[in-house]
């Protein structure tokens, strides 16, 4: 099996809730996506908030080879704010702002 060029790049996904009735199919294939990547990434910084429904998912969930890090936003859900906490921790030269319902080209 071939080893991916990581490229240095953190992968932002804020997620404030998992009641949208497609959350499990849509959040699969976002991750699909990354996984896809002809260049992989540095790592994927998954700030998420304390919903119980979304806790047990984000444990559960196989990531594969991806390196993930989940941070519990405990505060009240906002997309900048969480973003901008991800990017604080962020570890990567670049960032990427992702979305459980976006999907990156396969490029």
């Amino acid at each position: 099996m071939e080893t991916k060029e990581i490229f240095d790049v953190s992968v932002i996904l804020p997620i404030s809730s998992s009641a949208h009735p497609f959350f499990d199919d849509l959040l699969e294939r976002s991750i699909k996506s990354l996984q896809m990547q002809l260049t992989g990434i540095n790592e994927l910084v998954i700030v998420h908030t304390d919903e119980e429904r979304l806790k047990n998912k984000l444990t559960s969930y196989d990531f594969g080879d991806l390196n993930v890090v989940k941070l519990v936003w405990e505060k009240e859900p906002n997309y900048s704010s969480q973003v901008n906490y991800g990017v604080e921790k962020a570890k990567g030269t670049w960032v990427s702002f992702f979305e459980f319902d976006d999907e990156y080209a396969s490029i």
